[in-house]
């Protein structure tokens, strides 16, 4: 069983790492500055210059460009931080197995594919070019695999077969924004447990 072991007094804190355009950090971002997300986020880390690093810069938000080698600064920084939860967003570089087991399960992922379909990159070109009826988007733990870890949550939509690949992911970037910030409060208020690779609440409140 996992609890969040966090006090109502300190506001857990997080760190958001990704490596593009950063749309699910800004999300995460308003939903703090509305009061709606009670967190502290304590900074950003990407892999590379990216729109992710303007947003942070924008709401001044600390950030770090990771140096090579890069899982090393990673640890360093969350070392340093010890926070909560780490949420990555869009960070396309594969936690080292070590780091895995030291924050585990700490570490989250969102995915635009509900898997085990599609895992990896370009998941929702993927999907598209499949013929898929139904698609969506995953958010899991994040274990010693690629996209393999306990499920936390999934959220389906039908696909049109009249939409552009640029439509699909438009409205897929909508289920993302609309439930990654509600998974993160719920994982840092609410207590669960993993057995085996099933994820579930301890009560009733969890989506």
């Amino acid at each position: 069983m996992f609890r969040p072991g966090i006090s109502d007094s300190v506001k857990p804190k997080i760190i958001v790492a990704a490596s593009g355009k950063g749309t699910n950090f800004k999300k995460i971002v308003e939903m703090i500055n509305d009061g709606q997300l009670n967190v502290s986020l304590e900074c950003l880390v990407v892999d590379r210059q990216c729109g992710a690093l303007e947003i942070a810069k924008l709401f001044g938000i600390p950030s770090y460009v990771l140096s090579k080698p890069w899982y090393q600064n990673f640890e360093e920084i969350v070392d340093k931080i010890e926070p909560h939860l780490i949420v990555l967003a869009g960070f396309m570089k594969i936690i080292p197995e070590n780091l895995v087991e030291k924050y585990f399960p700490r570490i989250i992922n969102i995915h635009p594919s509900l898997l085990p379909a599609f895992p990896g990159k370009d998941a929702i070109t993927q999907a598209y070019n499949y013929g898929v009826k139904v698609t969506g988007v995953t958010i899991h733990i994040v274990d010693k695999g690629i996209d393999t870890g306990p499920i936390i949550f999934q959220k389906s939509i039908d696909v049109d077969e009249a939409w552009s690949l640029e439509e699909l992911e438009e409205r897929i970037h909508r289920i993302e924004h609309e439930w990654y910030w509600k998974v993160i409060r719920d994982l840092l208020s609410i207590p669960f447990e993993i057995v085996g690779r099933k994820f579930r609440w301890l009560n009733e409140e969890g989506l």
